[in-house]
């Protein structure tokens, strides 16, 4: 009586998802299939790619490296560009697990998915090692690959160094002052114009006193036209000099210049020298006078 298999322990037992009539045999630095050495059945039970852009691409196992509780896979384009990089703990691996993976450098919006198979055996069918494997010998099935319209994933604002989070799904441009959003359908373009309000917005409350001599208006909450800035009459002075207020103290000027400070230093240096040493000198006659003491005690009581 026949007993009908799943579909992932049925691919346990054929090529699938690489091609029916590949060998799975590796090469060698020299070009040279690795006879003895063959990429065991049960290894992939299905594999999917979505792929941008033409849908002639073929794909295919470039690269197998076994080390220790390690499996890395690398899949490449008909080209030889790799497409995808998936690395397997066998230790934590279940039989038939699926792993998610991400496309890298010009295929970095591809998306993917790989089934492992039952992989308590595999050091005993494949021995620790990096493999190779030509496009002959690896290929997949052409309906291991679909095809994905390339498209916007996301959007960012940059404002020089302020970068926004990711933007998703529908997004909208909002008109800010003095912009005007104009979608174009015959171009499929949005064009951004900068105008002078026309309604849309709150014209600039300076527009109209650019290039007016009276660019301030209040010093502290108070008109210019009533500000005044005036001295004390006896130490402080109020002076203009173009667009410059000059304010100056008429009853102080500094006692000394430059030779003065310089000599101040060096006597404050002196001086702190001579108060390290005198510390010095004071801690070994605290000592003496201890040990003068403690001497003078001891010979009484003798």
């Amino acid at each position: 009586m026949p007993v009908n298999q799943e579909w992932l322990n049925e691919n346990s037992l054929r090529n699938y998802p690489l091609k029916e009539n590949v060998q799975r045999i590796p090469y060698d630095n020299s070009g040279n299939l690795i006879s003895g050495v063959q990429i065991p059945n049960y290894l992939l039970v299905d594999f999917i790619v979505t792929l941008p852009g033409s849908i002639n691409i073929r794909i295919y196992l470039s690269q197998l490296s076994l080390v220790s509780n390690l499996l890395s896979l690398i899949f490449s384009d008909d080209a030889g560009t790799q497409i995808a990089r998936i690395e397997v703990d066998l230790a934590t691996h279940s039989a038939y697990a699926a792993y998610n993976f991400e496309g890298s450098g010009t295929y970095d919006d591809v998306r993917g998915c790989v089934a492992l198979g039952n992989l308590d055996n595999l050091h005993d069918d494949l021995p620790e090692g990096i493999y190779n494997f030509t496009i002959a010998q690896s290929e997949t099935e052409a309906t291991t690959v679909r095809p994905m319209l390339r498209g916007i994933r996301s959007v960012r604002t940059v404002n020089n160094n302020d970068v926004s989070e990711f933007i998703y799904g529908h997004v909208k441009l909002l008109a800010g002052t003095n912009v005007r959003l104009t979608f174009l359908p015959e171009y499929n373009t949005i064009r951004i114009d900068a105008i002078e309000g026309e309604g849309l917005t709150d014209e600039c409350e300076c527009a109209e006193e650019i290039g007016a001599t009276n660019i301030v208006r209040t010093i502290n909450g108070i008109p210019v036209q009533d500000a005044q800035i005036i001295g004390d009459g006896e130490c402080v002075t109020v002076e203009t000099s173009g667009n410059q207020v000059i304010i100056s103290d008429t009853c102080s000027a500094p006692c000394c210049g430059c030779p003065e400070l310089e000599f101040i230093t060096d006597s404050l240096k002196v001086l702190d020298s001579t108060i390290s040493n005198l510390e010095s000198y004071s801690q070994q006659l605290a000592e003496r006078i201890s040990n003068f003491v403690t001497n003078f005690i001891l010979t009484i009581g003798a």
